[in-house]
């Protein structure tokens, strides 16, 4: 059974209506308006002791760990182009060792000459 969207588009229109003009005449009512500007005021001093709370058990805030988060990823990209980095050193410098040894005869280490203990 398929439903009217014609109906249900007059339905939520006549909802926004109401609700707007139920939202107006509470806006309007001062004890309303009081009543609002309480609890808003309730819910700063609940946010400011809960806040204190977290502070005191020493628990980071969101706005912290965000911070925090941050600073790992770009340190973590750094690490990361780091790495890059000396891979690329690393293969440069053998790639110059193998280059170097390809045009250079090979010489053998020299070795120093032990000194012997004489009976003296």
């Amino acid at each position: 059974m398929p439903i009217d969207t014609n109906l249900l588009d007059r339905l939520r229109s006549r909802g926004e209506e109401v609700f707007t003009q139920v939202s107006a005449e509470l806006m309007s009512n001062p004890s309303f308006m009081r009543a609002m500007e309480g609890a808003l005021r309730g819910k700063e001093k609940v946010d400011a002791t809960a806040a204190q709370a977290i502070k005191s058990m020493n628990i980071p805030t969101r706005t912290e760990f965000k911070r925090a988060l941050k600073r790992i990823d770009a340190l973590e990209h750094e690490v990361a182009d780091l790495r890059l980095k000396l891979k690329k050193a690393r293969a440069a410098a053998k790639a110059g060792k193998q280059a170097k040894t390809k045009t250079s005869p090979a010489k053998r280490p020299v070795t120093k000459a032990k000194k012997t203990k004489t009976a003296g």
